[in-house]
C-alpha cells in the first residue's frame, strides 16, 4: 500500500485544524454568553429590592455597590453596554418599536437604583479604573484597589454617603446612599452639588417609600443646615 502523500497529510492537517479552530471559536462564544447571563443574574440579585435598599449590614452595602459596578465593567468588556447591563439586571427588555414620544416615566425604585450604579460606574472611569484581571477579581470580593492614575494614584478611593448615616438611622445600609470618590483632602464639609444630590435622594426614597415623608423632611433640614454658609 502506498504511503499517503504530502499534500494529502497537508489537506488533513489543514481540515484538522480548522475543525480545532472552529471547536475553540464555539467554545469561547459559549463561555462568553454564559458569563454574560451570569453577569445579568448577579446583577439581578444585587439590585433586588431587599438587597438594595434594605442590607443587614453598613459594610455589606459598600462591598455590594462595587460587586455591581465591577460587573458592569466586567458586561462593558463582553460587549454589553453599561445602560444595558443595568437594564438586564434590573429585568428590562429593550422596546426595539417603542414610540420615544410615549415613553412613560420609570418607577421611581428603578430611576434611583439605575442613576446610582450609572453614576458610579462613571466615577470608577472617572478615577482611572479599568477592566483589567487584577482589577475585577478585587471587586468581586468587594473591595476597590488602589486608584491607578492621576493626583490620588496610589490611594484607596472614598466610599463616600450622601446623606450622612446621623440624620437618618439606618441609610448607611442603603447602595443608593453610597457613591464612589476620590480620599478627602480635609474635613470641608459637603459640596452645593453633593448636598443638592442628597436632598434629590432623600425625597426619591421618600417617593419609593423607602423612608416615610417625615423622615424625609428631617433630612432635608440637616442637610440644609450643615451646608457651607454663603
Amino acid at each position: 500500500m502506498d504511503a499517503p502523500s504530502p499534500r494529502y497529510i497537508l489537506t488533513r492537517a489543514t481540515a484538522a485544524l480548522v475543525l480545532l479552530g472552529i471547536a475553540l471559536f464555539g467554545f469561547s462564544v459559549f463561555k462568553r454568553h454564559q458569563r454574560q447571563t451570569d453577569i445579568t443574574a448577579e446583577l439581578a440579585s444585587l439590585t433586588s429590592d431587599s438587597a438594595f435598599f434594605h442590607q443587614f449590614y453598613t459594610a455589606d452595602a459598600g462591598k455590594s455597590l462595587v460587586r455591581a459596578v465591577g460587573l458592569i465593567a466586567e458586561a462593558n468588556s463582553l460587549g454589553i453596554a453599561p445602560d444595558t447591563a443595568i437594564s438586564r439586571g434590573l429585568g428590562l427588555k429593550p422596546q426595539w418599536f417603542a414610540d420615544e414620544t410615549k415613553r412613560d416615566e420609570p418607577p421611581v425604585r428603578e430611576r434611583i437604583i439605575r442613576g446610582c450604579l450609572r453614576g458610579n460606574y462613571e466615577n470608577f472611569l472617572k478615577l482611572g479604573y479599568k477592566a483589567d484581571f487584577y482589577t475585577l477579581d478585587a471587586m468581586k470580593k468587594g473591595e476597590l484597589p488602589a486608584i491607578p492614575t492621576g493626583p490620588h494614584s496610589g490611594s484607596k478611593p472614598d466610599l463616600a454617603y450622601l446623606i450622612p448615616p446621623a440624620l437618618s438611622a439606618g441609610i448607611d445600609k442603603v447602595i443608593a446612599n453610597l457613591e464612589i470618590r476620590p480620599p478627602p483632602a480635609d474635613k470641608a464639609p459637603p459640596s452645593d452639588i453633593q448636598t443638592a444630590a442628597a436632598k434629590q435622594l432623600a425625597r426619591d426614597l421618600a417617593d419609593a417609600r423607602v423612608i416615610e415623608e417625615r423622615v424625609c423632611e428631617r433630612i432635608l433640614e440637616g442637610l440644609s443646615e450643615q451646608a457651607p454658609a454663603k
